[in-house]
């Protein structure tokens, strides 16, 4: 049989998985394979009979991977196939002559390949990636670093807007004129991540210096992620105690919480009505799906009480969804992501089959490596908690590991901090304060 290798794409895409298509494509092309494409992934393969659904790849530059801009050139699924379906993608695979399959994704695209294994005698490697971040095995996962990148510096840039709106004010509070806040802006910002906080603490690098250090009091000023049971009165207490301090707050969420006393998404307690995907998870992202940062929004305009706002929280939901993949991508995260790429196609040269190519870490370089594709199937990584500072965000330690993906402290703006001189109030003014709302 002829080396003939077939490339896939599944799941969300990430800024940088088609460089990890090129990385296969250079890399099978000098290894002398043929190469071919599936559009949609396996759920392309089912549909083999539709003219385009299977393309060729033995002469394209792999380049044209490289710059096509975001997304997942050779389209993506989200197929979950029952058994009838692998034994008709299998049926497929052998009809075209095909003696291996790359597939790229993440913990569900990997269940979809180890569920190939069953009815397929071929050689089977994924390469992994997911902005999520949330593999076991691997260090990290090519996509993470863009998708962070984007993330802290969009928020960054949201605060420096959005703190425009902080006022002060003079009150009548039980007969005496007191100083307040009349307008306290509150900016919500919700990442992806259903089962892993991996990003929502990524976008703490907004908190760093031109060091790399954490500042304190630099928003975010909260981080809540899925490792943090979700406490509702601890929240409020919290972004009370954070507006009492700065006359504002900046909160990062990702797209789902655990409640801490049902222990519980908290979608199934407070969402009107529960979706799931086809994998069965919890969907964020639909027009019609719980959204944690309009929940926490909400929560904030209704039950939110600080003692020294006389006037009104201002509060943003955000939810970029889409555009934390697509808007940014790390020089850093698209060369590790090409490095995967090559090496499963380096790994089908040596005859593994049924592996997951991961990364790790040695002596400040970052290595592929391969583990067995079950220990990634259906599988998930939590942030583990000595990185994760209570509601403050990441600790230093997680800055230090993992801040050079997204390109180092200086990839994300750095602003300077004006401080004005205040004009002495005259004493005609001092006496007779405007007060709000008389």
């Amino acid at each position: 049989m002829a080396k003939r290798v077939i490339l896939g794409e599944s799941g969300g895409p990430t800024p940088v998985i088609d460089w990890e298509v090129a990385g296969a494509v250079d890399q099978a092309q000098k290894a002398g394979w043929e190469i071919y494409g599936m559009i949609n992934g396996l759920e392309g393969v089912l549909n083999a009979n539709i003219e385009g659904n299977i393309v060729r790849l033995t002469d394209t530059d792999p380049m044209s991977f490289a710059f096509n801009g975001p997304g997942a050139s050779l389209r993506t699924t989200r197929i979950k196939p029952n058994e009838e379906q692998y034994r008709k993608i299998a049926q497929h695979l052998e009809a075209l002559g095909i003696s291996a399959v790359v597939y790229f994704g993440g913990n569900d695209s990997a269940d979809q390949l180890r569920g190939l294994g069953e009815f397929a005698d071929l050689q089977l490697i994924h390469g992994i990636k997911t902005v999520d971040n949330d593999l076991p095995e691997t260090h990290h996962c090519p996509g993470y670093g863009s998708a962070a990148l984007y993330n802290a510096t969009a928020l960054k840039n949201v605060h420096s807007d959005y703190s425009s709106y902080l006022t002060r004010g003079n009150f009548e509070v039980d007969g005496k004129v007191v100083e307040g806040v009349a307008i306290a802006p509150v900016a919500i910002y919700q990442v992806m991540g259903r089962k892993a906080g991996w990003l929502a603490q990524g976008t703490g690098f907004a908190k760093v210096d031109p060091k790399g250090e954490l500042v304190p009091d630099r928003p975010p000023h909260i981080v809540l992620s899925k490792e943090i049971p979700f406490d509702k009165e601890e929240f409020l207490s919290r972004t009370a105690d954070v507006i009492s301090r700065l006359g504002e707050a900046v909160i990062v969420v990702q797209e789902d919480l655990t409640d801490a006393r049902e222990n519980k998404s908290i979608a199934e307690i407070y969402g009107a009505e529960l979706k799931l995907d086809e994998h069965g998870n919890v969907q964020h992202g639909r027009s019609r799906s719980f959204s944690t940062a309009i929940f926490l929004a909400q929560l904030c305009a209704q039950e939110l009480k600080v003692d020294c706002v006389h006037g009104k929280v201002k509060e943003l939901a955000l939810v970029p969804q889409h555009m934390q993949r697509s808007c940014m991508m790390s020089p850093v995260d698209a060369s590790e992501a090409y490095k995967v790429g090559a090496a499963c196609v380096d790994a089908l040269e040596e005859g593994q089959t049924s592996k997951s190519v991961i990364l790790r870490r040695e002596g400040g370089r970052t290595v592929t490596a391969l583990c067995e594709v079950e220990k990634i199937a259906a599988r998930e990584r939590s942030v583990p908690l000595h990185y994760i500072n209570k509601l403050d965000g990441p600790t230093q330690e997680f800055v230090d590991e993992f801040i050079y993906l997204i390109g180092g402290p200086a990839a994300i703006p750095h602003y300077s901090d004006p401080r004005f001189a205040p004009v002495a109030v005259p004493e005609q003014i001092s006496v007779s304060p405007y007060v709000s709302g008389r």
